[in-house]
């Protein structure tokens, strides 16, 4: 008698997973894992989430070491129509403690093992599922939300919803230089973060191309690692890109044709050098968790001063020195005990044509009443950040889908402030 096999559930990512050929690599790390295994797991995770009840519009807290269980276990609680909050295996004790309390999840789904750490990836852990009391279904249609930093004293939630991160899928798949069908893209930023999550495992999944995960951070660990898995793509921070660039042997990587950093802005001696050891520049790709990408020059084309062409389909203008990101509606989630942000509609005409948009900011959110993120870039040098401010509806806004890009100049620097001591 034949086995029995659940029907895949009719949910937004199903093409995602389902249309490539069982036989076909979706993944490697310690070992190859093919879409016909992913889907076998993604099928057994649902069927021990539905065992402890989890059900369409419940609300999960997903937490613990970055591993192939993680991901298996989001496509599976997206598949059941849960919403999911994603959270580093970094918040622990009292802070995961906070972060429950505040968002008041029904489940918390943990994965452990072995030695595990922030900088590291396993294939398969355990994983555990505990009911929370007072927990609360979600109120929104987000499938996914994920925290800022807490730099302002609280970790903001914010929400992305599956027509959100398809949209963004979709913009990526417009950019040119972007990774091909086929690629092998080695991701090294956390899998908790959107530019890993979204740009990097979610766009080679959509692309058909292969993520690649190594095991550690170390930088002789990822060499040997993109080395060995064949990788022509990396996804990573400057942190990581400045480490493969300070190699001690002459080693290169043979098959590298793209480098993308995000995160945080590149120093030029971290892109002259890597340029030089592995001869490919490395691009840029700037966005904010509320909004995901906005700019992106993926083959460096631009240098590091900058971070290239918005891309399609967003709204942008520049307001006092801050670029502005037009949303339909907040981003936010309601948290127990914080205040609710307030998002007023704006409606503004576009203007005419503008240029790439220039990198001069470090990404932090910051909780205000408004309509649109936006990346502030004040006269002092030490104190660019990106926060969320109120929109003034005189502004005019510059759609990129039409073909217009941001104007960019260099922002005037403190006196005595030079190039070095950028953020």
């Amino acid at each position: 008698m034949a086995a029995y096999v659940d029907p895949e559930p009719d949910w937004w990512g199903a093409d995602l997973l389902g249309a490539p050929p069982g036989s076909a690599l979706w993944a490697q790390a310690g070992h190859g894992v093919t879409y016909h295994t992913l889907r076998t797991q993604v099928a057994q995770m649902r069927r021990l989430f539905d065992a402890y009840g989890i059900r369409s519009g419940h609300t999960v807290a997903l937490q613990g070491a970055h591993s192939f269980s993680q991901l298996w276990a989001l496509f599976a609680l997206w598949s059941c129509g849960a919403q999911v909050m994603l959270m580093g295996p970094h918040v622990r004790g009292k802070e995961l403690g906070r972060q429950l309390d505040w968002c008041r999840p029904q489940f918390h789904v943990s994965f452990d093992a072995p030695g595990h750490g922030q900088e590291t990836f396993h294939d398969e852990c355990e994983v555990f599922v505990r009911r929370l009391l007072r927990g609360r279904p979600a109120a929104t249609d987000h499938c996914l939300v994920q925290f800022t930093s807490g730099s302002t004293g609280f970790a903001k939630a914010i929400g992305r919803t599956p027509e959100s991160l398809l949209t963004e899928l979709e913009r990526f798949k417009t950019v040119g230089g972007m990774p091909e069908p086929g690629s092998r893209v080695l991701v090294l930023g956390p899998l908790a973060h959107s530019f890993s999550l979204v740009g990097g495992v979610l766009y080679a999944t959509s692309t058909r191309s292969t993520v690649l995960l190594a095991p550690h951070s170390g930088r002789r660990t990822v060499l040997r690692t993109a080395i060995r898995s064949g990788a022509d793509t990396i996804i990573g921070s400057p942190q990581h890109f400045a480490a493969l660039s300070q190699i001690d042997r002459p080693v290169r990587i043979p098959r590298l044709r793209l480098a993308i950093s995000g995160g945080e802005q590149m120093a030029h001696r971290v892109y002259t050098r890597f340029a030089e050891r592995h001869r490919v520049r490395i691009g840029q790709a700037y966005g904010t968790t509320e909004t995901g990408i906005i700019a992106t020059d993926p083959t460096g084309w631009y240098g590091p001063d900058t971070v290239g062409m918005p891309v399609p389909g967003l709204q942008l203008r520049l307001v006092d020195g801050e670029l502005q990101v037009r949303l339909d509606r907040s981003p936010y989630l309601p948290q127990a005990g914080l205040p609710a942000a307030s998002f007023p509609t704006v409606s503004t005409p576009w203007p005419a044509g503008c240029g790439p948009v220039t990198w001069w900011s470090r990404i932090r959110a910051e909780r205000c009443g408004s309509s649109a993120v936006s990346t502030h870039w004040p006269t002092g040098v030490r104190s660019r950040a990106v926060s969320t401010r109120s929109c003034s509806p005189t502004a005019p806004w510059c759609g990129t889908s039409s073909g217009m890009v941001i104007p960019w100049a260099e922002p005037a620097r403190s006196a005595g402030t030079s190039a070095q001591s950028r953020p």
